[in-house]
């Protein structure tokens, strides 16, 4: 009992610590004010309190989980099942993902000049993401087509493959400079870039934790629960949402201090607000949204490693819903 209650107390200090630090982080990298200071503290905040809420009430929420789930699977015609075991492409593709964070760190380290002309603004790892993002969008509405008698599974690969395009277009302007069309006057005018695109709406740096919030949950935190929670593993497959294998895990961790080394390297180590070197602190973050975009493509390409609807359709023919490794 007094070993629980030290462990709440530590992980909710931790989360307050965390909060101030990312308040103080956010100030100084948007140099907000006014409304969108109180936005910002307000979404800092609220996740915090919402994190912390969540794990002292964990057990009750484990609780509501499965009978939330066992509800959900009432109207399930037979149980998702998932491949515990990654197949050829996934293995090989997530190597070469590995493979491409370690190189390209080495080179930011070893030649930062010819790190940052790749990674410029039209770059071909800006496109590169891009193309992934499409890619994976692609592989999402391949498998909701596929996926018969799976409304739910439809819905949730129908929204992935539109999050995908949207951050695919954004990488490049959707296409601005490809296709040579203008800016609105609207938009030039609160775009700190001038592009046509949202996510460089009143800073660059505006929508960088709202968008590792989301990767981190779909590649990192949701692969580890669906692993090692087995009220959410349950939750997620009544609710036939696609979750990635738990390697994800281990390689967006990985993808995330590719990142760290590289800021410190470039002297650029955002989303710290500190910079000791000429370069535009953007260069790591574009390192990291293709590495990112590149595990997004590996599991949508592998379909979530999803079993064919031919099969998941016929108890005595679907495999043991076992955790993905």
């Amino acid at each position: 009992m007094m070993r629980n209650i030290v462990t709440d107390m530590v992980v909710v200090l931790a989360g307050l610590a965390a909060g101030l630090w990312l308040q103080d982080v956010m100030a100084r990298l948007t140099e907000a004010s006014g409304v969108k200071l109180l936005l910002g503290q307000a979404a800092i905040w609220s996740l915090v309190l919402g994190l912390s809420g969540a794990w002292l009430a964990r057990r009750r929420l484990a609780v509501l989980a499965e009978r939330i789930a066992g509800r959900l699977e009432e109207g399930q015609a037979a149980p998702l099942a998932r491949r515990a075991e990654a197949g050829p492409f996934e293995r090989m593709s997530g190597l070469a993902v590995a493979l491409a964070g370690a190189g390209l760190t080495i080179l930011a380290i070893a030649d930062a000049r010819t790190f940052t002309v790749l990674f410029e603004e039209d770059g071909p790892f800006e496109y590169g993401s891009a193309l992934l993002y499409f890619g994976a969008a692609g592989a999402c509405l391949a498998l909701a087509g596929r996926a018969r008698g799976r409304a739910r599974l439809r819905l949730w690969l129908a929204g992935l493959a539109a999050l995908f395009v949207f951050v695919g277009g954004e990488e490049i302007s959707w296409g601005q400079r490809l296709l040579g069309f203008g800016t609105p006057d609207d938009l030039a005018a609160v775009n700190v870039q001038g592009e046509f695109t949202l996510h460089n709406v009143y800073s660059n740096s505006l929508f960088v934790y709202p968008g590792l919030a989301v990767t981190a949950a779909l590649l990192f935190v949701l692969p580890l629960a669906h692993r090692h929670a087995p009220a959410l593993r349950r939750l997620l497959d009544a609710l036939e949402f696609p979750v990635a294998p738990v390697r994800s895990a281990a390689l967006y961790a990985f993808a995330a201090g590719c990142y760290a080394v590289t800021g410190l390297a470039l002297g650029t180590p955002t989303p710290l607000p500190i910079n000791w070197s000429d370069h535009l602190p953007h260069y790591d973050d574009e390192l990291l949204e293709f590495l990112i975009a590149a595990l997004f493509f590996v599991h949508a390409a592998s379909f979530w490693r999803i079993e064919p609807p031919a099969a998941s359709a016929r108890p005595e023919s679907a495999p043991q819903r076992m955790p993905a490794r």
